[in-house]
């Protein structure tokens, strides 16, 4: 996916935020400890940044796109 692409695809920061809610309720958003739903966020590499999604996914496909 180049850039352009990426810009189509994920428009805005809530456009992300809604992606990375179907993935993480595909693996489960559910504390192993005591079973109560938790932060979108939690358990993940964003857990402790206040960066829009949006900023994050377009590093993620940054690094992914480069090959060195």
């Amino acid at each position: 996916m180049n850039l352009l692409d990426f810009s189509n695809y994920f428009p805005s920061n809530e456009s992300c935020i809604e992606h990375f809610k179907t993935q993480r309720e595909n693996i489960g958003v559910v504390c192993k400890k005591c079973g109560y739903r938790t932060a979108l966020r939690s358990r993940t590499a964003l857990e402790k940044s206040h960066l829009p999604y949006l900023y994050w996914y377009k590093a993620i496909l940054m690094l992914s796109a480069t090959r060195k």
